[in-house]
């Protein structure tokens, strides 16, 4: 399954031929992994291998984002998927900063929300950030999600203690644009 994004994006499942790209590298680039715990620990080979070959289509969705001249460029998921709760937690990574602020991630981002609500039937998505991480917080919001908490001093980051801020959308909530997709 490939979904088209537009300008030259799109996702599609990740796959075990993306090790042999950049990806590995990303969990390397402290800048990439500024706001995430992926950048603290170095990751062997034979790890990344087991997380894909390991993937649950029932707990996890994670898709490549891709770009056509540049190939995987970044991920986009929801994890803790919860059939009871019809729940599931959001997350992205976008490794190649040659791609960074050029709203790859919000099509990306909406074009899995709308996966998991239409497909999966999710009722709610979720997701948390540390409160300095205005560009996921920027996300967020335009995703429609909504401010549903704070948890104080939670994350030791930089060498400073942050708080994460909690972020949330219900079905009925989000407005999926199919225009912004060509």
């Amino acid at each position: 399954m490939i979904y088209t994004l537009g300008n030259n994006y799109y996702v599609r499942a990740l796959q075990l031929d993306d090790l042999d790209g950049p990806y590995p590298s990303w969990f390397e680039d402290q800048e990439v992994c500024k706001y995430n715990s992926h950048g603290k620990y170095f990751k062997s080979m034979d790890s990344f291998r087991d997380f894909v070959e390991n993937l649950d289509e029932i707990s996890q969705i994670v898709w490549a984002i891709c770009h056509d001249d540049d190939g995987h460029i970044g991920n986009v998921s929801l994890q803790n998927i919860s059939a009871i709760n019809r729940n599931a937690e959001f997350a992205i990574l976008l490794g190649n900063k040659a791609h960074w602020g050029k709203g790859v991630g919000n099509k990306a981002a909406a074009k899995l929300f709308y996966h998991g609500f239409e497909k999966l039937n999710l009722y709610k998505i979720y997701c948390a950030t540390p409160s300095n991480n205005i560009g996921m917080i920027d996300l967020a919001r335009k995703l429609g999600m909504t401010k549903e908490g704070q948890r104080r001093s939670h994350m030791f980051l930089e060498n400073e203690w942050c708080d994460i801020v909690e972020f949330g959308v219900l079905k009925e909530d989000f407005n999926y644009d199919s225009s912004m997709f060509i």
